[in-house]
């Protein structure tokens, strides 16, 4: 299934996979909705670092 999809569908399938299932996982959790949040900022963190990483190599390979 996800063979067939382009690279948006495969990112918004992947993420809302995730939120299933951390959400099923954390359904017992008393705390569980600042998990959920705290988590997801994490995962937001993650990406911004990691899109930072190489962000001016690829300025400069656009550049040329």
């Amino acid at each position: 299934m996800v063979a067939n999809m382009n690279e948006y569908t495969k990112g918004a399938f992947e993420c809302l996979s995730w939120l299933e299932d951390r959400t099923s996982r954390l359904e017992t959790e008393r705390n569980r909705w600042e998990t959920l949040t705290r988590e997801i900022a994490e995962a937001i963190t993650d990406i911004r670092r990691g899109v930072g990483v190489d962000f001016r190599e690829r300025l400069r390979a656009t550049m040329h």
